[in-house]
C-alpha cells in the first residue's frame, strides 16, 4: 500500500497526538475510515491504536483500510460511543476529532474513569470550542497546546490536554480565541478575527437602518463581540 496521506486538518491532529511522545497507546474515537490510526501507527508515533465509532458503516470501512495496510495486530477496531469499549488504562492518548465541541464534552463527561488515569487529549472540536476549552480546566486539566489552520478555506482548531493545575483560568476573550493560540500570538488567529471584525462591521452597518427593539439587541451583541475581537487582536501590539 501507498503511504497514507491525510488532509491538512487531520495531519495537524496527528502532528499533535506526536507532540505526547513515540509508541504511544492512542485511543481514536470517532475514528471514521481509521485513516489517523492507521497514519499514527505507520509513522511509529503509536504503538497500538484502538480505533472507535459509533456507527457501523465507518467500522466495516476502518476495519477494511486496516487490514488493507496489514496492521490488524496493531489496531483494533470497535464499536464504541465514546469511551464505552475502551479499557481505563488502555491508552494513554485519546484522539476525538471532527465533531460538534457540545457533543465532545458529552464524551469526555462520560469517560471519567480514564480521566483518573491521567488520559491525555487532542481534541478538534469544529463548534463551540470555547465550551470544550471551559470544560477542559473544569475537570482538572489544562491546555497544554493550540494550533490553528486553513483547510480548504475553513478555520480549525487543534487542542491539545493534558491533567494539570492552571496558574491562571483563562478568561473570557482567552476560552474563546485558546490562551495558547493568543500568547503564540497566532498568524493564522490574527487572520481569522481579522475576517470575523470585518464581517462584524458590515452586519452592523446593514442594522444601522432599523431601530426595532431585536436589532437594538443584536446590536448589543455585536458590540460585545467586537470589544473581544479587538482585546485579542490588542495580544498582538
Amino acid at each position: 500500500m501507498t503511504d497514507i496521506k491525510l488532509s491538512r486538518r487531520m495531519q495537524a491532529v496527528a502532528d499533535m497526538v506526536a507532540l505526547s511522545g513515540c509508541n504511544l497507546k492512542v485511543a481514536d474515537i470517532g475514528c471514521d475510515h481509521a485513516y489517523v490510526s492507521i497514519y499514527l501507527k505507520k509513522k511509529g508515533i503509536a504503538e497500538n491504536v484502538i480505533a472507535m465509532d459509533v456507527r457501523k458503516g465507518p467500522i466495516d470501512i476502518a476495519r477494511n483500510n486496516v487490514q488493507d495496510y496489514g496492521l490488524t495486530d496493531y489496531i483494533d477496531v470497535r464499536m464504541s460511543d465514546g469511551f464505552e469499549s475502551l479499557i481505563p488504562g488502555e491508552a494513554q492518548a485519546a484522539v476525538i476529532a471532527g465533531m460538534g465541541g457540545l457533543l465532545m464534552v458529552d464524551i469526555i463527561r462520560r469517560g471519567g474513569e480514564h480521566l483518573n488515569r491521567d488520559i491525555e487529549l487532542i481534541l478538534q472540536p469544529q463548534s463551540d470550542i470555547d465550551k470544550v476549552r471551559e470544560y477542559i480546566y473544569e475537570i482538572g486539566y489544562v491546555i497544554a497546546d493550540e494550533e490553528m489552520l486553513i483547510d480548504e478555506g475553513k478555520y480549525y482548531t487543534v487542542i491539545r490536554a493534558v491533567r494539570g493545575t492552571a496558574s491562571d483560568r483563562p478568561n473570557e476573550v482567552e476560552l474563546l480565541y485558546g490562551p495558547m493560540l493568543l500568547s503564540k500570538r497566532s498568524e493564522v488567529l490574527k487572520r481569522y478575527l481579522l475576517y470575523e471584525r470585518e464581517k462584524l462591521e458590515e452586519i452592523k452597518g446593514r442594522l444601522e437602518a432599523y431601530d426595532t427593539e431585536k436589532s437594538l439587541s443584536r446590536k448589543k451583541e455585536l458590540e460585545r463581540e467586537f470589544e473581544m475581537i479587538q482585546e485579542a487582536l490588542a495580544r498582538y501590539s
